[in-house]
């Protein structure tokens, strides 16, 4: 069974992972802008807010 940490681990993780790796490629070549940043991020961020994806802080045990 899988919790409710695991599923926000995995959808953070999902999200976070490609982002280190493109924003690592853009910034070697001098094209990491804010506006990526925000590009990418908003979205993810929307869906955190209204419920669909799981907040990032319940991975954290305690």
């Amino acid at each position: 069974m899988v919790t409710s940490s695991q599923q926000a681990l995995a959808v953070w993780g999902l999200l976070v992972v490609p982002f280190v790796l493109l924003a690592l490629f853009l910034w070697g070549r001098d094209g990491l802008t804010a506006q990526f940043v925000a590009a990418y991020w908003f979205a993810p961020v929307v869906l955190t807010l209204i419920g669909v994806f799981p907040a990032p802080w319940q991975a954290v045990p305690g």
